[in-house]
């Protein structure tokens, strides 16, 4: 019998052994694994940080280029020549509600931001504009109507980026005719939202009632579309049915009374391309 049991505490030690091999072996494979992963996590948050890095160089680079170029390469000034870019030299102060910005009168200084900005629901206005836009929102939402903003206040490094991204899509040619060049966008004068509703955006907002709603409305409150179709060579601009723009309440509905579709016509100011 004593040989029996020997074979059979030789064998137990053996298959412990062996499991104990293998657990080791598997604990070994998992702190491995975690290794690895920890490893490439920590490869993908350098990568990130390092491509975060080189697209705000790449930012600056071109908000410094875009200045020294509208500025003759001085580099220095933050402002251009007002006879280059404000051919009809009014409605051409930046903190005034009657502003004009378009393709012929830029804003001046050409790096201006508004010193009176807040965000309320989901837009980042100039305070002139933002009350008006919190009762529209408020009034549009309880009748069913409500919309969403994508995009309101954009500084001009933001101007530079978005232009830069629509040029490599489109080309320049293209890009000019939806997207304002680096100085010469109304989002710069926190004056102006894009809007979105039921899931559309950009044309797809005409077709909705939120859109028809706005039309019937948004003057009340001193907001106008500011780009319609047929008024390209007037505006510069492909029709924008997203585009609204703060111009103060009572230009707002003289301006719908008297069936008058932009700014250019209303002001009698000089627009159209660069």
């Amino acid at each position: 019998m004593m040989p029996l049991v020997a074979s059979g505490w030789i064998f137990w030690y053996g298959y412990s052994t062996h499991m104990r091999i293998e657990v080791n072996e598997a604990s070994s494979r998992n702190e491995l694994a975690k290794l690895d992963k920890r490893t490439s996590e920590m490869k993908a948050k350098k990568l990130a940080i390092e491509q975060a890095r080189k697209e705000a160089e790449t930012r600056a680079a071109a908000v410094n280029a875009a200045e020294q170029s509208r500025n003759g390469g001085t580099g220095g000034a933050s402002a251009i020549d007002p006879n280059a870019c404000n051919v009809s030299k009014k409605h051409n102060d930046p903190f005034a509600v009657d502003v004009l910005v378009n393709k012929k009168h830029c804003i001046q200084p050409l790096t201006f931001a508004p010193n009176d900005l807040v965000t309320t629901n989901g837009a980042t206005l100039s305070a002139k504009a933002a009350d008006a836009f919190t009762r529209l929102h408020a009034t549009a939402a309880a009748a069913g109507q409500g919309f969403y903003v994508t995009s309101s206040y954009r500084s001009y490094a933001d101007q530079v980026a978005t232009y830069n991204h629509w040029v490599s899509v489109s080309g320049e040619a293209g890009a000019d005719t939806y997207s304002a060049r680096p100085g010469y966008s109304e989002h710069q004068t926190g004056l102006a939202f894009d809007v979105a509703a039921n899931g559309c955006a950009l044309d797809c907002l005409g077709s909705t009632s939120q859109y028809q709603w706005l039309q019937q409305n948004a003057a009340e409150y001193g907001f106008i579309q500011r780009y319609y179709a047929g008024y390209e060579s007037i505006t510069g601009y492909k029709a924008e049915e997203w585009h609204y723009r703060y111009v103060g309440a009572a230009t707002a509905k003289d301006m719908k009374t008297k069936g008058v579709k932009t700014l250019e016509q209303y002001w009698n100011i000089v627009g159209g391309d660069y």
